[in-house]
């Protein structure tokens, strides 16, 4: 009698603790999402299982820092706000960026798209580009968990509940984040999910043609690149259809050191106020773009769309392999915090 009790506790705790987490969730309110974490991990049942999923993936660490970059987000932008998060949660990250691009970045109608290995993509990006008319192609779950994102996020919807897929993409810990997003919110029908996201292509090519800059990563959030999908084809063939007053240029970029176990490792040095991680030389986070390139250099009216990515893929490959990295690289200053 007594186990059926602790078990029925047990469930009921559970059941209360997801619903806040919910509220807390569609409020966009991550200080109490925060709270009401650190609060449960105290209690003698729930804690346990929340200390398991700690274990498994530092959450508690990534909601400490998705707190404080919010508010710095908040209050400076996105772009200090990334450098803030590079210099201090990673340390030592390296980029490069030729003149011509950092031009083009600064003022420009521009399409950047590249790989997304990690969870830091978009700042190491980021930290590229401060302009108000930035706008980033995002999963709609971030601007939940960082409220002063919504400003540049136009939000697409993700598969997160096939779970053999974020395994395939991520591995556990990605599995481990995808499952506690699920937990907070549905995932969407299939038809409704693919109608908001053909919106949100709608809404990023007329961005891009109305002369702002957008972020894109063609091959969604992964670590093995060999898929990309139609949405930067299509915007690249609406843009080609419809051009806008200025012409539309191309940046692309590549991440390169990082791996969601370096990410797991800043966090769990995070979580013990042990500074930063100390990185091997040859794993040092780094970024690097091309140089600025018309939308023609790509055919975007020749073939269907999925010829044209399929350009613009083996297009990114062919830089980035015969393209080498030059020595040391070039890192933002610290003062732009």
């Amino acid at each position: 009698m007594g186990e059926t009790c602790r078990k029925r506790g047990f469930r009921r705790r559970w059941a209360d603790l997801l619903r806040q987490l919910r509220v807390a969730y569609a409020d966009g309110d991550v200080g109490s999402i925060r709270s009401l974490w650190y609060k449960a991990v105290a209690e003698p049942g729930l804690g346990v299982w929340l200390r398991l999923s700690n274990r498994l993936y530092p959450l508690q660490s990534l909601l400490d820092i998705s707190h404080e970059l919010d508010r710095r987000m908040a209050e400076h932008g996105l772009a200090r706000a990334s450098r803030w998060l590079l210099d201090e949660g990673v340390g030592h990250w390296l980029s490069e960026v030729p003149p011509a691009t950092r031009a083009v970045l600064s003022s420009e109608p521009v399409i950047l798209y590249g790989n997304h290995p990690t969870l830091l993509t978009p700042f190491l990006v980021s930290a590229h580009v401060d302009r108000v008319d930035y706008r980033i192609v995002a999963a709609s779950f971030l601007e939940k968990f960082l409220p002063a994102f919504g400003h540049y996020a136009i939000s697409v919807e993700l598969p997160l509940n096939h779970w053999w897929k974020q395994l395939w993409q991520g591995g556990l810990q990605r599995l481990i984040v995808a499952y506690w997003v699920t937990r907070l919110r549905p995932v969407l029908p299939r038809p409704t999910a693919r109608q908001r996201n053909r919106a949100a292509i709608e809404r990023a090519t007329a961005h891009v043609r109305g002369g702002g800059a957008l972020l894109i990563a063609p091959q969604g959030w992964s670590r093995s690149g060999r898929r990309w999908y139609p949405g930067i084809g299509r915007i690249v063939r609406g843009l080609a259809d419809g051009p806008g007053e200025r012409p539309v240029l191309l940046v692309a970029y590549n991440e390169e050191g990082t791996s969601d176990r370096l990410v797991r490792r800043l966090l769990e040095n995070a979580q013990r106020d042990s500074g930063r991680s100390e990185v091997a030389p040859d794993r040092v986070p780094r970024i690097r773009f091309s140089e600025p390139m018309p939308l023609s250099a790509f055919s975007p009216n020749e073939g269907t769309v999925d010829d044209l990515v399929t350009r613009l893929r083996l297009g990114y490959e062919a830089f980035f392999a015969s393209s080498p990295r030059r020595a040391g690289g070039q890192r933002s200053p610290r003062r732009d915090r």
